[in-house]
Parts: structure tokens; C-alpha cells; sequence
């Protein structure tokens, strides 16, 4: 079936600022990074991640739709673990981005601390704030921003950086299973995103607003990342200078 010109409105928004093209997620795949610096990634997006559920529960609560509430629902209780994916246990996934970080040498204390003590990056606090606001809108608007915007980039970008954490970096599978599961589950998380704002998107104006927010979305994950890229650039220039001399 041809996509609609909405649906191709919404992906477009997506690639224009698609974050697996992002200089960060260059040097991830590329192997010019290490397991201090991915450690030092899961401290701040940690801090994005294990919001998430919370956010898609303020749209869950103000939703007029019985069945997209179903949908949001279930959601959260796979984010948080109350509920696993077929054939998995249950598992808060905020939980799993902890233990990879304990594999790569950053304390879980480190990472739920790492707000009180002022460690997050600006750009971090950005998305955090971007998310929390964009969850208190019309449901429409919010699942455009979170589902679309947000979510369903994941799959595209773990099914790029996955493979180098088992080839370059040395983790197991079993480490990376935070990155694994997100594969599966934001396809479908992120798709019916998709279908939802497509259904219930009826009018022009509403349309107009879904695409401007879909970029905004896309434009805040960037920008967390330009935070994290600069902060930690030269430690990437310096191992990349490493394996070009070795």
C-alpha cells in the first residue's frame, strides 16, 4: 500500500536530522571511542531514557482514545518491567542501560547521581525538559514528538552501534542487551506512533503542527548529542591518533 503524503511528511522530518548519521554515532561505529567515554554516554542518556515511560504515561492519562491509551499502556509497562517481550523476562530497561554502564566501569551510583551532582550536560537537561513539556500537549502532538520523533530512530540507530560493541569494543551479548531489545521493540513502538497521529491527524493545521513536531524532536536528540560529541571530542582525536601511530 502507497504511503500516504502525511506519513511521508513525518518520515522526512525524521531523516532530514536523523541522529544515526550524528558525528557521535560515527565515531561509536567506527570504533574511535572506548568504554570510559560509552560509560560517560550512559550517564547522561540514562537520564533521558529512564524518563521515558513516565512522559508516555502523562499522554496515557490525558488520552480521549481507549485504545491508543491500551497501546501507551503497554508501553510503559514493557519500559518499566512490569511486562517482557515474547520469549524474555521482564526487565526494567532503564535497568539494563545501568548494567552496560557497570560493564564499561561507571558505578550505577555515578549515573543516578549524576543530576544532584550537576554532571549532566546542558543539552541533556534540554531534552529532558523538551520531553517532559511535549508530553503535557494534545496527545497527537505529544505521540508525534515522542513515538515519531523520538522512538522510532532507535531501531535504525542500535541496529548501527550494536555491532561494534561485540566486534571493536569486546562486550558479550549478553552486555548488550539493552541495545538488542530496543531493536525489536521501538519497530513496533515507533510504527504505531505512526499510525496513531495518521488516524487521528485530521485536519491540515493538525498535520502542519505533527511535521513541525517531529523536527523539533529530531533537532533536540541532535543536539544532546552535539553536547556529548563536544564534550569528550578531544579524548576521541587523541584515540583516534592512537590507532593511526599503533
Amino acid at each position: 500500500m502507497a504511503k500516504s503524503a502525511f506519513r511521508l511528511a513525518l518520515e522526512d522530518a525524521i531523516e532530514q536530522r536523523h541522529s544515526a548519521v550524528h558525528p557521535w554515532s560515527e565515531a561509536w561505529t567506527s570504533g574511535k571511542l572506548d568504554r570510559r567515554l560509552l560509560g560517560e554516554w550512559v550517564k547522561q542518556h540514562y537520564h533521558y531514557v529512564s524518563h521515558f515511560a513516565e512522559w508516555v504515561a502523562v499522554v496515557y492519562a490525558t488520552c480521549p482514545h481507549p485504545e491508543v491509551q491500551h497501546f501507551l499502556l503497554e508501553n510503559v509497562t514493557e519500559e518499566e518491567g512490569l511486562v517482557g517481550m515474547a520469549g524474555a523476562m521482564p526487565v526494567r530497561h532503564s535497568d539494563l542501560l545501568l548494567e552496560f554502564g557497570e560493564v564499561c566501569g561507571m558505578k550505577r551510583n555515578e549515573v543516578l547521581n549524576a543530576q544532584i551532582k550537576g554532571e549532566l550536560l546542558p543539552e541533556t537537561l534540554g531534552l529532558q525538559s523538551w520531553c517532559t513539556v511535549q508530553s503535557r500537549k494534545p496527545f497527537i502532538e505529544a505521540l508525534s514528538g515522542l513515538l515519531i520523533g523520538l522512538e522510532s530512530q532507535v531501531p535504525r540507530i542500535y541496529s548501527k552501534t550494536t555491532p561494534p560493541l561485540l566486534e571493536k569494543y569486546g562486550f558479550s551479548d549478553d552486555e548488550v542487551t539493552f541495545f538488542s531489545i530496543h531493536i525489536v521493540a521501538d519497530v513496533e513502538h515507533g510504527e504505531k506512533g505512526f499510525e496513531i497521529v495518521e488516524k487521528y491527524a485530521t485536519t491540515d493545521e493538525q498535520r502542519a503542527i505533527c511535521v513541525r513536531t517531529v523536527k523539533e524532536a529530531t533537532m533536540m536528540r541532535r543536539l544532546y548529542l552535539d553536547g556529548v560529541y563536544r564534550k569528550f571530542q578531544a579524548e576521541i582525536e587523541r584515540n583516534t591518533a592512537k590507532k593511526l601511530a599503533a
